[in-house]
């Protein structure tokens, strides 16, 4: 079950997030679909959008407490979207998955905004780890890869 992944402080803590509201961003549907089922398993509310222009408008439709977004998206990317929305004044926690960190570092001032960056392929425990600890702005650990 994916609640065994955490600490047992981290149950307790966890009551504070329990029914968040998470934007999951990416256009990869199988992905997509994983990450906000993995998310609801654990009491997440959880919407999705198949890129960064598509979030930004559910974004602004809706209240959302974290996004959880991939990289390199057609439309709008997620270094786009981080910065879109912080421009429009929004400052809900981001985590961002990318594959390609190593060939491209993020622009230094995306990295600034961001609360979490997950390298690809990233364990679905790692995913939720990343996401409990962005909602709970606890300090990014050096790294949450395999």
């Amino acid at each position: 079950m994916a609640g065994n992944h955490f600490t047992r402080a981290q149950k307790r803590a966890r009551l504070v997030v329990q029914g968040a509201s998470v934007l999951v961003v990416d256009d990869d549907a199988d992905l997509r679909d994983l990450h906000a089922a993995i998310l609801r398993l654990e009491g997440y509310e959880v919407r999705t959008a198949a890129n960064g222009a598509e979030a930004l408008q559910r974004l602004r439709a809706g209240k959302f407490d974290l996004v959880l977004t991939d990289r390199q998206m057609p439309v709008m990317d997620g270094e786009s979207l981080v910065l879109a929305l912080r421009s429009a004044g929004m400052r809900l926690p981001v985590v961002m998955i990318s594959a390609s960190l190593a060939d491209r570092p993020l622009r230094e001032r995306v990295a600034r905004e961001v609360a979490r960056v997950l390298p690809k392929p990233i364990p679905l425990a790692n995913v939720l780890a990343a996401v409990f600890l962005a909602l709970n702005y606890l300090p990014s650990p050096v790294s949450l890869a395999a």
